[in-house]
This record gives structure tokens, sequence and C-alpha cells, in this order.
């Protein structure tokens, strides 16, 4: 009897911990979903529709990454240099092109503290709590009033 308890329980161990890895592995997939249909419904809010259309030189400029280096991108910035406004979405080749990424995302984001340290506390507000992540191939800097509700929007979509 004491043979059997030992071995139910190294067995339930055994299938927590397979379940726990399977999970930790899956967790950053994602769907493949073509950028286009990412760009149509995440455009079709009404909180970007007040940001302007980027296109490759602000990426460069800001992300320093290169429009045909990958799979398609979204983004919209405020126009005023005053506001921080912004979403940027961007779907990697591979995973280390998502790694790279996710550096600059966070460089840029590193980069919009410094400048409005000091002076700019709504900014400073917006800026503390932007999102700067990476689910699967796709890479997404989303900072603003509503950006916990673009995140969830964007991740619905994946």
């Amino acid at each position: 009897m004491k043979i059997n308890k030992s071995l139910i329980i190294k067995t339930t161990m055994v299938l927590f911990l397979s379940i726990y890895l399977i999970l930790l592995y899956t967790s950053d997939s994602a769907k493949d979903v073509p950028m286009d249909k990412i760009s149509a419904e995440m455009v079709a809010d009404t909180s970007i529709s007040v940001l302007k259309k980027r296109g490759r030189t602000d990426l460069k400029r800001y992300y320093q990454v290169d429009e045909s280096s990958m799979d398609g991108y979204l983004f919209y910035k405020a126009e005023s240099p005053m506001s921080v406004d912004e979403i940027f979405i961007a779907k990697a080749l591979n995973k280390t092109q998502a790694t790279a990424l996710l550096e600059n995302a966070q460089s840029h984001l590193d980069a919009q503290k410094k400048i409005f340290e000091g002076y700019g506390t709504d900014q400073m507000a917006l800026l503390n709590s932007a999102v700067v992540e990476k689910k699967g191939n796709y890479v997404y800097y989303i900072c603003g009033s509503n950006a916990s509700e673009l995140r969830s929007s964007f991740l619905a979509l994946i």
C-alpha cells in the first residue's frame, strides 16, 4: 500500500509538472494573423483615428528598423511633439527579430521618458503606464490614456 501511495504522488507531480511546462511553452505563442487584418480592426477603434499614420521614415527614426525587414506593421503617433499617444505593432519574421524589435521599442520608451522627465507630469504618467511587450512574433508599444483597452483589443485578435 505504501508503494502505491508513493507511486500516485510521483505520478501526480509529474503530471502537474508536465501541464505547467506545456502552459509555459505555449504562453508566448500567437496566431498567425495578417497585419492587414490587424490594422483594419485596430484602426476601426476611434481612439486611433485621432493619431496620425506614420511611414517608413518615422519607423526608422523612432524604432531603428526598416519596414522591409518585417512582415508588416501598424504605426500611429500623435502629431503634436508634446503628446506621447502612440501605437506601434510589428510582426517580425522570426523570434530573434521579435526580441530585437522589443529592445528597440523599450529603448524608444526610455528615450521618451528622458525627454519628458521633470516637466511633463501628464506625459510621464502615460509613459509609466505604457505597454511594451512581445507575443509570439508580434511586438507592440502602446502609450496613451486607453493603452490597456488597445492592448486587450490587439491580444483578442492574435
